[in-house]
């Protein structure tokens, strides 16, 4: 384990050490499942355009499920950051995260790909798209514990403060999903031909390779820590307190961003599968953003455990503005060269011409997406998951969905929905400031309770 205190007497040189350090495997493992998501958009696109949207709008189904995990990814992530900063045992912790995320997936193995194939045809989704998605997810959900378990150790992992292990996991995770997805998707070296269920078994052998290796060394190598069978029933409420917010943020978040997709889905694939194609290459911009969101959690939640609150203060600022400078280098590849960036996944006039648009528009909204992530993860960092989810949720919905919904009546565009997500995201990123700026007020009032292992 290591505890990373940030102390804003420090050279700044030496606590942006202690930050990149921490972020950057972070964002290696975010941009290795962006490689991971292209390449599954990539190797189901010689099988055609259809296959490509069945593929694409999956994925972004089934963060909706996956929504479900931050209860317990939330939870071990934040407990065992304030728990190593405090000086405390995080084992229990962890038991408790993996026992939630089993009993949540647990019924997700029956009901899950069912659940998804009926939003994507209540959304627009085409019943060629559908069939196809319904290849893809099978193997997905018959396994899905383990993806939920797997990423409550990663949650672990990160909270501790070892961030390069869950690098090194995802590097071989990233070998094994692509290389098994091109073998099954097209029959190579004898084995069957599978299609675009192909790909979902790639996802599947890499999730169980990760969570054995993660079970081996925490069980046996007490790396970052040992597991310990341990229950807390005082932590259970933690959890709940901590991870339900955020379980609730994200799948009513997710599902906002698929109702969001059904208003491109009624423009048909090819309008779709840009959108997709779009979603791929930006989100090279957005896990680096996410990856530093999680470093600003883990900084957040450690600092706050060791009641140093200057020292967090400093390092989520640090932080947020170095994430605002990169994204904003990447937003500015978007915006000066699309059409090389979609290139590699259609050949199609149309779909590039549409997925142009798309990167020049979200281009934009890069900075402001750095700064909303930051004071997010900042914020869940010192127990406050309950603001995110507010934010989150109201900003999505009155500046993005209902502004869309009431101009596409008038212009029939999917440039409408695109525009109105980058005006958003200016709204976002101001709303998580202030909220930012407003906890720590509260913290450093004379009548506050001092920093500790609190939540909402």
């Amino acid at each position: 384990m290591e505890r990373i205190l940030i102390d804003p007497s420090e050279p700044k040189l030496t606590n942006a050490r202690k930050i990149i350090k921490l972020a950057l495997p972070i964002i290696v493992v975010n941009l290795l499942y962006t490689v991971e998501s292209m390449f599954s958009l990539v190797l189901v696109s010689g099988i055609s355009a259809s296959a490509v949207a069945a593929v694409g709008f999956s994925l972004s189904l089934l963060w909706f499920i996956y929504s479900l995990m931050a209860l317990s990814y939330t939870g071990t992530s934040v407990l065992v950051a304030q728990r190593v900063g405090a000086g405390e045992n995080p084992s229990p912790v962890l038991f408790t995260g993996l026992l939630i995320s089993f009993l949540i997936a647990l019924p997700l193995t029956f009901l899950g790909k069912d659940l998804v194939l009926f939003l994507m045809s209540t959304l627009g989704a085409s019943e060629r798209v559908v069939s196809l998605a319904s290849d893809y997810l099978t193997p997905i959900f018959w396994f899905i514990t383990i993806g939920f378990m797997t990423n409550t150790f990663y949650g672990a992992f990160n909270g501790a403060g070892d961030t390069r292990t869950p690098m090194k996991v995802a590097i071989f995770m990233n070998v094994i999903n692509i290389s098994t997805a091109y073998l099954l998707i097209y029959g190579k070296l004898g084995l069957p031909r599978l299609g675009v269920q192909g790909a979902g078994w790639g996802i599947v052998l890499s999730e169980l390779f990760a969570f054995f290796v993660y079970l081996y060394l925490t069980r046996f190598k007490a790396k970052p820590f040992r597991l310990e069978f341990i229950m807390d029933r005082e932590l259970l409420l933690k959890f709940l307190r901590i991870g339900t917010p955020t379980a609730i943020e994200r799948a009513i978040t997710s599902l906002s961003f698929n109702v969001f997709v059904g208003f491109l889905a009624h423009f048909g694939d090819k309008v779709l599968a840009a959108h997709q194609i779009g979603l791929r290459v930006e989100s090279v911009s957005f896990m680096i953003g996410f990856g530093f969101m999680v470093a600003s959690t883990v900084i957040a939640g450690q600092n706050y455990g060791a009641k140093n609150l200057p020292g967090l203060v400093y390092g989520v600022k640090f932080t947020a503005n170095l994430t605002a400078f990169l994204m904003g280098v990447l937003g500015l590849v978007l915006i000066l060269f699309p059409r090389y960036l979609t290139l590699p996944f259609s050949r199609d006039p149309e779909v590039i011409g549409w997925a142009v648009y798309y990167l020049v528009i979200v281009g934009i909204s890069q900075v402001p997406m750095a700064y909303a992530v930051i004071f997010s993860g900042a914020l869940k960092g010192m127990g406050r998951t309950t603001v995110p989810m507010v934010v989150n949720v109201a900003s999505f919905w009155l500046f993005r969905i209902i502004p869309s919904y009431l101009l596409l009546k008038i212009v029939h565009s999917p440039l409408v929905p695109w525009v109105f997500m980058t005006v958003e995201m200016f709204i976002r990123a101001l709303l998580f400031y202030f909220a930012f700026r407003r906890e720590v007020r509260r913290q450093t009032s004379p009548s506050s309770p001092q920093p500790g292992l609190r939540s909402d």
